[in-house]
């Protein structure tokens, strides 16, 4: 947690975690809007959202890396997202690599 500036998260005051809220959530998500469709319309969870509800601070750039090559982002999509090299090749190749 301290590595990832995440510790915070330990303060927060969601102890109970309601399982069918949230698998009525999964039900209702939509991979390709990154949103949840829900009886009265479309929901999308920003990142703002997110900082509100738990209380994290948001006080810097969202992505602050070095340019990599295209080899190196499927490397980091396979080790850190869990993805099938072949995957993240056709996730790679869809972007443009500066």
């Amino acid at each position: 947690m301290q590595r990832t500036d995440l510790s915070c998260l330990r303060n927060t005051s969601y102890r109970l975690i309601d399982h069918g809220l949230i698998c009525a959530f999964v039900e209702r998500w939509n991979e390709e809007t990154s949103s949840f469709h829900l009886p009265f319309r479309e929901m999308a969870v920003t990142l703002d959202d997110v900082s509100c509800l738990l209380h994290l601070p948001i006080d810097d750039m969202l992505l602050s890396h070095e340019t990599i090559t295209r080899d190196d982002a499927v490397d980091s999509m396979v080790m850190h997202l869990g993805s099938d090299s072949g995957r993240a090749g056709n996730e790679s190749s869809r972007i443009e690599l500066v």
